[in-house]
């Protein structure tokens, strides 16, 4: 050995006599030896067994501190968590979180906590985006797991369970002063929160509505003493739009967790959810977690708490909210020819029933209600349209029951006369416009089609028929201003009067695009049985198709339909899971072409029916 090694060797070992951190072995080179900072301190580390170096379990990775003190104790910072991890040990049960991914069809992120793949440059342009839990988590780590699990990370090791949640940590500025509010990191992977109590409030009122705008039950929390509660524009309220979660406690200590716009929203004073239809009524997200809230029917809410960064706010009812179970038959009914009366096709069997025909115009928090009759429940009821301006805008029919011991009953549509002449006359505009030698419009011809089908469905709804008028009326924009032969009809008013109303006539979600490019075809759909809870949807390729939509309910009239979105053209079969056993379950298809920003929708397949296993 060289006199260099001699004097390094000796170097090494004076050095080691007088600090307690190991040294790199000669014989170990630099570019053997890797090392990281963590919270200050250095570890160096390696693939070899060296001297004072600590195995990671079995992963043949050794570390040791080179440079600094030892930690010790809990680490803390911040981690995205999804909603099973968030709830974890907070709930009754995380089974169903996370089964599917949450969508939404918002362009812009409005709930700073809630963790999306939201793209401040794509997701404009995109249909939306994908909640995947909460973000900004307060976690604690134990000090040695989350050094572990920064080599292993750093070494490009695999990692799972607790070391793979600790590598995702990012610790605050000063890691050792612990947060007011946290979640602690298990050793299994599973967290555990310290659940610190801001304020108990034991004077606010909860009241529950069901069939609301927001979802099939919601809630208002109305506060008397206390201003926590976001209710207004104003983000200045100590529970806002930072909101990391809520749960919901019935009288016998039953919890389910909430998910952010599918249940919460940036004035958290209202939540809503759904336990029968997973997609939330605004259309603005869809959720995961129905098997949870369906456990709340016939319970009485007792308590809510709000959770947030600092810590949580939670309300004790005196009376709490009862969740009345949903009538168990389907009601129908139908509008008179000259929109004077509605008929019950059924009457149900409730307690101090109330029937409300209600004809909405405008969306969201724009929507205003007019009421056509609200009183009690008789076979058929006189309509009264003084309230409606004469300068109201296009709107939509709804009709429902309210009731002491039931959830409010949706009563069913069918498509009216005034419909059907509706469609019959955009039907005549769409012909004569396609019959000009320039139109090659195949958007416009498969909605032509489309039209054709309705039309001759014995099943077809108000609300189908609504959304076809407002896609029809919008693709035979661009031919109004041509030489289009007259064909003596025009489209009716849509304007609400009383001797012209159309049911369900306010514009659909998804506008269809004028592209004049190959459209998708009419589907066809194969149904069969496949296990226990299961069907089997099988469909014909379509080569002009981006995707196809599965819409499948145990109503004829799909009412709380569900919808299956399947992305990729190639696709040809679904199988649809956790269905109710030996039910029949009603079923259609259609394809769809994505053209710019919005999607261009083929024709439905029939309807086919099978029941369950």
């Amino acid at each position: 050995m060289n006199t260099k090694n001699l004097s390094t060797k000796f170097l090494a070992a004076s050095l080691a006599a007088l600090i307690s951190v190991p040294q790199i072995p000669v014989s170990v080179s630099a570019a053997d030896l890797k090392s990281v900072s963590i919270a200050g301190n250095t570890y160096s580390y390696s693939a070899e067994a060296l001297d004072g170096y600590t195995q990671i379990g079995n992963s043949g990775v050794y570390y040791a501190l080179t440079d600094g003190t030892k930690l010790s104790g809990n680490l803390y910072g911040t981690s995205n968590l999804t909603y099973k991890e968030f709830y974890s040990g907070d709930v009754s049960s995380t089974d169903n979180f996370d089964v599917v991914t949450t969508a939404t069809t918002l362009k812009a992120k409005v709930l700073s906590n809630a963790w999306t793949d939201y793209n401040e440059e794509t997701t404009p342009d995109a249909d939306g985006y994908h909640i995947l839990g909460v973000s900004n988590v307060n976690v604690a780590v134990d000090s040695d797991l989350y050094v572990e699990a920064s080599i292993l990370k750093n070494s490009g090791k695999e990692l799972t369970g607790a070391y793979e949640e600790a590598s995702d940590i990012t610790l605050n500025e000063n890691p050792a002063e612990a947060p007011a509010q946290y979640k602690t990191l298990k050793s299994d992977g599973s967290y555990v929160s310290n659940a610190k109590i801001i304020d108990t409030v034991t004077d606010a009122t909860a009241s529950l509505a069901t069939a609301s705008t927001w979802g099939e039950y919601e809630i208002e929390v109305k506060e008397n003493s206390t201003k926590y509660l976001r209710n207004s524009r104003e983000d200045t309220f100590p529970v806002g739009s930072t909101i990391q979660g809520i749960i919901l406690e019935t009288t016998d200590g039953y919890k389910v967790g909430l998910e952010h716009l599918s249940n919460i929203w940036v004035q958290p004073y209202k939540l809503a959810f759904n336990v029968n239809n997973e997609a939330a009524t605004m259309g603005i997200a869809k959720s995961d977690n129905t098997a949870e809230f369906k456990k709340l029917v016939n319970k009485t809410i007792q308590k809510i708490t709000y959770l947030t960064p600092n810590g949580n706010y939670v309300y004790a009812f005196t009376d709490g909210a009862f969740v009345k179970p949903a009538y168990a038959e389907e009601i129908s009914g139908t509008f008179s020819s000259d929109m004077k009366t509605f008929t019950l096709n059924q009457v149900p069997t409730v307690k101090n029933g109330t029937l409300n025909v209600l004809y909405t115009v405008g969306s969201g928090r724009k929507k205003t209600s007019y009421t056509l009759y609200s009183d009690a429940v008789q076979k058929t009821v006189s309509l009264d349209f003084g309230s409606i301006p004469a300068d109201a805008e296009a709107g939509t029919y709804s009709v429902s029951i309210a009731s002491d011991d039931y959830a409010d009953i949706s009563v069913a549509i069918p498509i009216t006369d005034q419909q059907k002449e509706q469609l019959s006359s955009l039907l005549k505009q769409a012909e004569a416009a396609l019959a000009k030698a320039a139109a090659n419009d195949q958007v416009l011809a498969a909605h032509k089609d489309e039209a054709v089908e309705l039309l001759k469905s014995a099943s077809a709804t108000s609300a189908d028929a609504a959304d076809l008028i407002n896609e029809l009326t919008e693709l035979l924009k661009p031919y109004q201003n041509t030489e289009t032969p007259d064909t003596g009809d025009k489209t009716p008013e849509t304007q609400p009067s009383e001797s012209n109303q159309t049911p369900e006539t306010q514009p659909s979600n998804t506008t269809p695009s004028t592209d004049k490019t190959s459209s998708p075809a009419k589907q066809t759909v194969k149904l069969k049985a496949f296990g226990k809870g299961k069907l089997k949807v099988s469909w014909k390729k379509d080569k002009n198709a981006s995707g196809y939509e599965i819409t499948y309910s145990t109503k004829k009239s799909f009412k709380n339909k569900k919808t299956v979105v399947v992305k990729s053209k190639k696709t040809t079969s679904k199988v649809i899971k956790k269905l109710k056993s030996k039910k029949t379950y009603y079923v259609k298809v259609r394809s769809y072409k994505k053209s710019g920003k919005t999607k261009v929708y083929g024709s439905y397949s029939k309807v086919k029916s099978l029941r369950s296993k």
